[in-house]
């Protein structure tokens, strides 16, 4: 066996009604009150093979990247568990429990992890001290001397979202088509957070902006959530750097791969140019690699390109100029 599993409980004593405690232990909420800076909030549709799923954004020391947690089983009021589906390769579960007592309730949290053998020991200590702190920040949350964590981004995990120059040497790769249809037209479908669905509707289950960030405007962050083969889900999550209504607007992936996204619209004649470039730091690799990644990143791109010009084109009932 090259794995064991790493299971960590602890209960407290909480003075608050039962109800309250279930209310927050059931909430995405109570992803949030984890240890460290964090943002989690639901994805607002049923999508097929889960129960709930939600997203937690997660700011640590050397990045922020987005999980995707749904919930595996549930005892209203008393028990809820939430298996991270974005590595199930690890057999992540983070659970709840909450029992009444005179005077208040018993909130027991626990956490259950499949890791590499080797690394037992140090996953056992993080998780120690991890499913502690969460306890105890539950409890406070509970009797009210913590505030209850926001459904809305606040500006502090925004701040730690708000990405970064890329450096002097990356790699690029662009691709654009011509699309029959107005300019306006064009970049109502691109610029919606949805329009990834049109792209790509094998794979991604739902598109939105992640709450509390604004709307149309720099600094709002899109989100995309993906299933897998392998019985994942995974998120990726854009922040808009820059934006020219209507025209142009560059996109950044939180997290790793770094990437930025330049999206341009131009009105030719009665049709609109896309055009799309991607940016990423160049590899310290061969050239020969860089340049087969950048032909790899080209043809992706022509192909979302081109799946757009169908899409727009069939919504609007105008064919190709020459088709």
């Amino acid at each position: 066996m090259w794995e064991a599993t790493v299971r960590v409980t602890r209960e407290q004593e909480v003075d608050a009604d039962p109800e309250r405690v279930w209310a927050l232990a059931a909430a995405p909420a109570a992803l949030a009150a984890m240890p460290g800076q964090r943002f989690a909030f639901a994805v607002p549709v049923a999508v097929p093979g889960t129960d709930r799923l939600s997203c937690m954004i997660v700011s640590g020391k050397h990045d922020v990247h987005c999980a995707v947690v749904d919930v595996r089983e549930e005892v209203p009021g008393q028990r809820i568990t939430w298996q991270v589906r974005s590595a199930p390769s690890r057999k992540e579960t983070l659970t709840l429990s909450v029992r009444p007592r005179t005077g208040g309730c018993t909130l027991t949290a626990a956490v259950s992890e499949t890791v590499p053998r080797i690394d037992k020991g140090s996953y056992q200590g993080y998780w120690r001290r991890t499913v502690t702190e969460w306890a105890n920040r539950l409890r406070a949350i509970a009797e009210g001397r913590s505030p209850w964590p926001p459904d809305r981004m606040s500006a502090e995990m925004r701040d730690a979202c708000a990405g970064f120059e890329l450096p002097k040497k990356i790699g690029e790769a662009s691709a654009s088509t011509v699309i029959n249809a107005s300019a306006n037209s064009v970049w109502e479908t691109v610029w919606s957070p949805d329009s990834s669905r049109l792209v790509d509707p094998e794979t991604v289950v739902w598109a939105g902006t992640v709450p509390g960030t604004p709307q149309r405007a720099v600094g709002e962050l899109q989100y995309t959530v993906y299933r897998h083969d392998d019985d994942r889900f995974t998120a990726t999550v854009y922040l808009v750097k820059e934006l020219a209504e209507g025209r142009r607007a560059v996109t950044q992936r939180i997290g790793h791969p770094d990437t930025e996204m330049v999206w341009l619209l131009t009105p030719v004649a009665e049709e609109t140019r896309l055009e799309l470039t991607a940016r990423w730091p160049a590899p310290t690799v061969r050239k020969t690699h860089a340049t087969t990644t950048a032909d790899t990143v080209a043809t992706h791109l022509q192909e979302t390109a081109d799946a757009y010009k169908e899409h727009i084109e069939k919504a609007a009932g105008t064919p190709s100029r020459g088709a």
